[in-house]
């Protein structure tokens, strides 16, 4: 505000002292115009007493004193009787002998003058100066006056200038306060925190975006426990199941061959199934890095899914389960065809496991002119719609008790969908609950 006052200020002076200027020099120029043609002949009685009330006349109407010296600075008139005769010297009049008008300020006691002189020219010649002399004092006072009520207005706008500040300080510091301390109190683990929104402005906004890292970070934080409970469990099911069957060999030294045997399948059974279990998590771990390389070569998908299918059908002929593949024409594209193989397995392979017995599998391969696309259709259990947007979470599983009986490690269709990421290819499902299940999977051909 302070600022503005002084700028303001200083405007109000040069604008106003500008205008007065334009107005002595103008008003000067046309005494100058009237005297000049008698100023050669001023020396004459009657003229010089016509000039002498022409300048007093004009003086008076304007408010200045006027003076008409001649090229020798010498003062021939006066509208004040005082300086006739004697000689002046200064910027104005020396400007106007040789032909240019000025105006001036001058600060006297405190006292504002404003000057102005201009060239008398009569037929192209100068002939004399005509000097102006007027009282400036009422431009600084309407300045003064003009400033005395804006510094009031000013004054009366600093409580209030305050009063806003606090008031907005506050409101937009509460929230930032709430913010922090929810902020701290994640960082102890807490990650349902929530803060409470009010508004839209940008402190609301970002009371949203806060909200909704809160909720993802206490999804991921309840994902991260039950992937480490589920990890555990899987872990521990094999290695309880060696260590009672170990327990239950050195129980007795006088085993017959045959048991010993059937326990050690037991143990190898296990073993490959925590083997299983590891190469999958260390599967996953790679692909996380972006240590895992894709090794492509051209692969015809028609023998890629015929593979498939055979591979499979002996577990679809024990449950009486129709396993077909749908082919319109032979297709081949740039695949690492061993990690999309595992993947094709781990997807028909649980359409098959979880399809009841005498039901059906089909597989289908269509084309579109930038895309392939494989579907996976089965007759099977379905899954429930609030499970869809889970099935590719680790360790993730619709019936836990179900999933037992089955088998597997519930790492299938995360690395299915980590493996098709990597060939920027989509999969996804569609199912009802006991209407079976289409999973879609889409690959690019370039």
């Amino acid at each position: 505000m302070l600022v503005t006052i002084f700028f303001v200020k200083d405007s109000l002076v040069k604008s106003n002292v500008s205008e007065a200027q334009n107005s002595l020099l103008t008003f000067n120029t046309i005494v100058a115009n009237q005297v000049a043609p008698f100023i050669t002949n001023i020396d004459n009685e009657y003229t010089f007493k016509y000039v002498d009330e022409l300048i007093k006349q004009n003086s008076l109407e304007y408010g200045s004193r006027t003076l008409i010296l001649n090229n020798s600075n010498e003062v021939l008139v006066d509208s004040y009787n005082v300086l006739k005769g004697t000689h002046l010297n200064n910027v104005e009049i020396e400007n106007a002998v040789n032909g240019l008008k000025t105006s001036n300020i001058y600060i006297f006691q405190k006292d504002y003058l404003l000057y102005a002189a201009v060239p008398i020219v009569d037929r192209d010649n100068i002939v004399g100066t005509i000097f102006m002399s007027i009282d400036a004092n009422n431009i600084f006072d309407k300045i003064n006056k003009f400033m005395d009520k804006l510094f009031i207005i000013f004054s009366m706008a600093i409580p209030v200038s305050i009063f806003i500040s606090i008031w907005f300080a506050d409101i937009i510091s509460k929230p930032i306060e709430k913010l922090t301390v929810s902020v701290k109190t994640i960082t102890l683990g807490k990650y349902d925190t929530k803060v409470e929104i009010q508004g839209s402005d940008e402190i609301g906004e970002l009371g949203k975006a806060f909200n909704l890292m809160t909720t993802k970070l206490y999804q991921v934080e309840e994902r991260r426990k039950k992937f480490v409970s589920n990890v555990s469990h899987e872990l521990r099911t094999p290695m309880t199941s060696m260590k009672i069957v170990s327990d239950t060999l050195l129980s007795s030294p006088n085993w017959d061959e045959a048991i010993y045997r059937e326990f050690m399948l037991d143990i190898n059974t296990e073993i490959d199934r925590l083997n299983k279990i590891i190469d999958s998590l260390l599967y996953l771990v790679r692909v996380e890095k972006d240590e895992l390389e894709l090794n492509y070569s051209i692969t015809y998908v028609n023998y890629l899914l015929e593979w498939v299918i055979k591979t499979l059908n002996p577990i679809a002929h024990k449950k009486q389960i129709k396993l077909t593949l749908t082919v319109n024409n032979k297709i081949q594209i740039h695949l690492d065809q061993e990690k999309m193989q595992q993947c094709l397995l781990n997807i028909i392979g649980n359409a098959v496991k979880y399809t009841p017995e005498e039901g059906s599998v089909t597989v289908e391969l269509e084309e579109t002119y930038d895309w392939i696309i494989i579907k996976v259709t089965d007759t099977g259990i379905g899954i429930p719609e609030k499970d869809l947007p889970f099935i590719f979470d680790r360790f993730y599983r619709v019936d836990e008790a179900r999933a037992r009986k089955t088998g597997g490690t519930g790492l299938g269709l995360a690395i299915a969908q980590q493996i098709i990421q990597l060939h920027q290819g989509t999969i996804s499902v569609k199912s009802e609950l006991g209407n079976g299940t289409e999973v879609s999977i889409t690959l690019p051909k370039k």
